[in-house]
């Protein structure tokens, strides 16, 4: 006997929440397995409401099993292409009762597969939407890259906790297709910041759908540290505007640093302040900056060492108050250095220029 879903049983629309029509064929032409009637109908598969499986559809899937024992090869697996084939075809339509027949039978003909049919199966099913739970779940476990790779990158019938066990538990291919998914929520992308090497790092970082927690995110700057091309991707992280402030005043310089120095959402009031009340180390980091506004220069000449200042006369993008150019020349007195840095800008007023050429005599 075989378990066969019928695809002449769909001619007509199925229902949304209907009897799922599988249809029982008996290879023993002298003996059928159900009436006509039963036929036309289709099994009651599932009870209304409920989701557990009945008598009858265990009974077929028992027969199922029953029937791969002796089923050839080349049997079993144009049995899974048709029935994938029939799934594919109203997936949309099939009610989650129904999807979960699927996926009792296709989990039971998986076992006995050859490795290329199941590449197939993960292509075919990753990027169905409300593909068999259980069957994309085994598919996305193996070991090998080409059956669990599709799964891993595309599907989201894939539970969180199954990505991160895999993602705990598998290999650095593994992790690299996950951090390409559309969406990965915070508990996964914290794995894959601490298991995955530069590249899967760098993948997730630039995944627009990948979310980051605080602490994952405080993880990702401190790997960014010794990392240039993570460095330059952890600048867009989609991270909250107050998460990342907050981390910008941390006395942590390896975890302020990569903010301080690349974070669009840091404004110039709070960099202003943290020049006022924080280290050195966090002045310099902000000294990095593409552009400095004069309110973030005065507050560094004001605090700043020889260090900082040559910094600051050494941005481009930094911008000088009169009254910060005049101060930063008198530091050049004593600073050679400093006052060739000042002599290099385009901007220094004219007022100011005799002052300057005292400073480099």
């Amino acid at each position: 006997m075989i378990l066969w879903p019928d695809p002449t049983a769909f001619r007509g629309r199925p229902r949304k929440g209907g009897r799922l029509p599988l249809i029982l064929f008996c290879e023993v032409a002298d003996n059928p397995c159900i009436s006509n009637e039963q036929t036309a109908r289709g099994p009651d598969v599932f009870r209304s409401g409920r989701t557990e499986m009945t008598t009858e559809a265990r009974t077929l899937m028992n027969e199922l099993d029953t029937t791969l024992v002796s089923a050839s090869d080349e049997r079993q697996l144009s049995i899974l292409r048709r029935v994938t084939d029939l799934f594919l075809n109203r997936s949309q339509e099939y009610s989650g009762d129904q999807v979960s027949v699927f996926d009792d039978v296709i989990v039971r003909l998986i076992e006995r597969t050859e490795h290329s049919a199941l590449i197939e199966l993960s292509n075919k099913l990753a990027p169905v939407g409300n593909a068999p739970v259980n069957v994309v779940v085994k598919l996305s476990q193996e070991d090998d890259i080409a059956i669990s790779g599709p799964i891993l990158e595309l599907s989201a019938a894939v539970p969180e906790g199954t990505l991160a066990e895999i993602a705990k538990t598998k290999g650095q291919q593994h992790l690299a297709a996950i951090a390409g998914r559309p969406k990965i929520g915070e508990a996964v992308t914290e794995i894959l910041v601490d298991r995955g090497n530069s590249e899967v790092a760098c993948k997730v970082t630039n995944n627009q759908g990948a979310r980051f927690s605080e602490p994952g995110f405080v993880k990702l700057i401190k790997r960014a540290k010794n990392d240039r091309v993570l460095a330059q991707a952890v600048a867009i992280v989609d991270v909250p505007a107050n998460v990342l402030v907050r981390l910008a005043y941390d006395d942590d310089i390896a975890i302020a640093a990569p903010i301080l120095e690349r974070s669009n959402v840091m404004t110039t009031l709070t960099l202003t302040d943290i020049v006022r009340t924080k280290s050195t180390r966090h002045m310099l980091a902000i000294a990095q900056r593409p552009q400095l506004a004069t309110s973030v220069t005065d507050a560094m000449i004001d605090r700043g060492n020889s260090d900082l200042l040559r910094k600051i006369a050494s941005n481009d993008g930094a911008v000088f108050s009169e009254m910060g150019y005049a101060r930063l020349i008198n530091a050049a007195k004593s600073d050679k250095v400093l006052a060739a840095m000042i002599a290099a800008r385009p901007d220094v007023p004219a007022e100011l220029q005799p002052f300057l050429q005292l400073a480099l005599a």
